[in-house]
């Protein structure tokens, strides 16, 4: 799934949970439950060839658009005063996109830095937190779980739509 829409589901969560620590663990899980459906974004890192033949550019610019996509709605969620506080919708979409992150930037900083001290001890005391568990089944979850009991993605006009549908509905419940 894009983050936008995992920060929808943050979002949408948070006007339902009450508070902090029970909306950012929801938000987590949710995460998760969202990437067990078959998304369409198998095309953008079919076998890797992307990073295997150094073609970023189509990975960075899909990134970025999806990015750009997180900020404009956690923004437009947090300024347009709803009943809930904008601290809450913003704790629902860190929480939301936290396994994303942990699963693609920290083995990556890890792996390019390693030689820095600070990271080194960064990676040191993130061990006993299970960060590295968490990144391991986020890939598990999306990896594994999803491809052997779904077998196919779906194609990506499909899943652009259904993930653009389901943005819709998740904001249009959050009211």
């Amino acid at each position: 799934m894009f983050l936008t829409t995992h920060a929808a589901a943050g979002i949408l969560i948070s006007h339902y949970v009450p508070g902090a620590w029970p909306v950012f663990g929801a938000s987590f899980a949710s995460h998760f439950v969202l990437d067990f459906i078959p998304h369409g974004d198998e095309e953008f890192y079919h076998d890797q060839d992307w990073l295997v033949l150094k073609k970023y550019k189509r990975v960075v610019v899909i990134n970025a658009i999806d990015l750009a996509g997180l900020l404009a709605l956690t923004l437009w969620a947090v300024s347009r005063g709803t009943t809930v506080s904008g601290n809450l919708m913003v704790i629902g979409v860190l929480g939301s996109v936290l396994p994303d992150l942990i699963s693609y930037f920290f083995p990556v900083i890890h792996e390019r830095f390693s030689w820095l001290f600070l990271l080194r001890w960064l990676y040191t005391l993130t061990k006993p937190t299970g960060i590295r568990y968490v990144a391991r089944s986020q890939n598990w979850v999306h990896n594994v779980l999803h491809h052997r009991l779904i077998h196919k993605d779906i194609p990506l006009k499909v899943g652009l739509i259904m993930q653009t549908v389901l943005v819709a509905v998740m904001l249009g419940l959050s009211r």
